[in-house]
């Protein structure tokens, strides 16, 4: 059974779910938009030979919020993870990101290289891109989303089967079982019913956008042992630029059944299998 533990990163308290052996492999995991921290709860179990910490991003699950007026930018979450792995003493480590998460890591990799050995990204890994002449709108249209949420009331629920429903048919499906760990890791009670426990303002885009130019600076530097695990149904292989960013050289692509989270009750021992022979063998 996990630990939970609670780090300090730069004022926004975020909380872990902690797995395996405290002297086993050092692996941070990052879960997807909205989702949580249990979104590794089927996959940690199989990975009992590492110290795995599966972070709870800002302004999800369990973690505290960014308090100003501005969206949730990926790369403030690459700062706030080498903030975690200092805490942990980790000097160098491996990453695991699911959709979201998937972006934050191959950051992250590309930001510090030499503290990451190795990096699997699930279900994602390429940041939405821009051209420079859309940075004004795009600037616009995030100042004026950020005020609505920050002014919005979350959703109440009468029940918690009810919040469980919500996210089952919610932006994107998930089967029940999914459903129902990241309602128990991120559903709370309040006078209102049972809400889930993200930030509004994460329905915010970026006030910025990197450029295809940048995102390709980011990934050649990289030099952590790659593996890319996308789903036949999920979001990466019907986009083929995105394919094509995930494939370069030196890089292991798998492909497996099922959907966008495929990590989860789908997937997880064919997965776990897939990151334990890729950090076995590189």
């Amino acid at each position: 059974m996990p630990t939970i533990q609670r780090f300090d990163a730069g004022g926004v308290e975020l909380s872990a779910k902690r797995w395996g052996e405290p002297r086993g492999r050092p692996v941070m995991a990052l879960h997807g938009w909205l989702d949580n921290a249990a979104s590794f709860d089927f996959l940690a179990p199989h990975l009992a030979d590492c110290d795995l910490v599966c972070l709870d991003c800002a302004g999800h699950g369990k973690s505290g919020r960014r308090n100003y007026l501005g969206a949730y930018n990926i790369w403030q979450d690459v700062g706030e993870l080498f903030a975690v792995a200092d805490q942990l003493g980790w000097s160098t480590f491996s990453l695991i990101g699911h959709s979201r998460g998937a972006m934050i890591s191959m950051l992250a990799a590309g930001t510090f290289p030499s503290r990451i050995s190795h990096l699997c990204l699930l279900e994602g890994g390429i940041p939405r891109i821009a051209t420079p002449s859309e940075a004004p709108e795009l600037l616009a249209e995030a100042i004026r989303t950020v005020r609505i949420a920050a002014a919005r009331q979350p959703s109440g629920y009468p029940s918690f089967a009810a919040a469980v429903a919500a996210r089952v048919n919610g932006i994107f499906p998930l089967g029940e079982p999914d459903a129902e760990v990241l309602a128990r890791h991120g559903v709370v009670e309040t006078s209102a019913g049972f809400t889930w426990s993200y930030d509004p303002k994460l329905i915010a885009g970026s006030e910025v956008r990197l450029s295809l130019e940048q995102v390709l600076a980011f990934r050649e530097r990289i030099s952590a042992a790659t593996l890319v695990v996308l789903a036949e149904d999920g979001m990466v292989l019907p986009q083929p630029a995105a394919l094509e960013l995930l494939s370069p050289p030196g890089w292991q692509v798998a492909k497996l059944p099922g959907g966008h989270h495929h990590h989860m009750h789908e997937q997880a021992p064919a997965i776990a299998s897939l990151i334990q022979q890729h950090f076995s063998a590189t």
